[in-house]
């Protein structure tokens, strides 16, 4: 179904308690389904900044230990390790905070990863002002417009947990560079295994009328 020149569908399941949902971290789904696409597909590999259980890429280390590689606080190193492992055949997903990755090495990302269209997925997680006590310093707001201006790169921002682990599956099985957005707090999961996750299509959660109001990330839910 086409509206307005967006890829439409309406089928979009919501949890029975949409006023009082279950709280969960976009990071903790995205390690669920980091392991699940390991577990799937041996060329999945995994890479840090020495943020391996903030990220929650400690679940695919574990797994995986012989395919997981921290390259230590080394940002720069982690974006162009990734690429040269895409280059072999691998399918690397890099992860750290989004305030150094990409906030740090855009331009490793735009030069080996972009410009040589390498399957690399960038996890940028603690992204947006959900740090709590991590204060400014972690607060990147500037990521979504750094990564939607490189050549071939997608930019897929999960709205909760369940979302987060489809999308890392989904990441997994194509071959574009991907920017992955997470947030660090837990926020209210308002999908259910059942509900569809594509990407590059929308989903209307609730039909109304005279206003339309399109979301993305962790305030669809708001």
């Amino acid at each position: 179904m086409h509206r307005s020149g967006f890829n439409v569908m309406v089928a979009y399941k919501l949890v029975d308690n949409i006023d009082t949902p279950k709280k969960d971290s976009l990071r903790s789904g995205f390690g669920r389904g980091l392991k699940r696409a390991g577990d799937e597909n041996e060329q999945v590999v995994a890479l840090c900044a020495d943020l391996t259980e903030s990220t929650q890429m400690h679940i695919f280390r574990d797994a995986h230990p012989d395919r997981f590689v921290e390259v230590g606080i080394a940002e720069q190193n982690l974006v162009t390790v990734a690429a040269g492992m895409s280059a072999m055949g691998k399918k690397p997903f890099a992860s750290s905070y989004a305030a150094f990755s990409p906030g740090r090495n855009w331009e490793q990302i735009r030069t080996t990863i972009c410009l040589n269209e390498r399957f690399t997925c960038v996890v940028g997680s603690h992204a947006g002002i959900s740090v709590g006590p991590d204060g400014a310093t972690h607060q990147m707001l500037e990521d979504i417009a750094l990564m939607r201006v490189l050549p071939h790169m997608q930019v897929i921002v999960p709205g909760d947990s369940i979302e987060a682990e489809k999308a890392t599956l989904a990441i997994a099985r194509q071959e574009n560079p991907t920017y992955l957005r997470l947030a660090r707090e837990a926020t209210p999961v308002f999908s259910t295994e059942e509900t569809p996750f594509e990407i590059g299509k929308a989903y209307v959660l609730r039909e109304g009328h005279d206003v339309s109001l399109l979301s993305t990330g962790t305030m669809t839910y708001q």
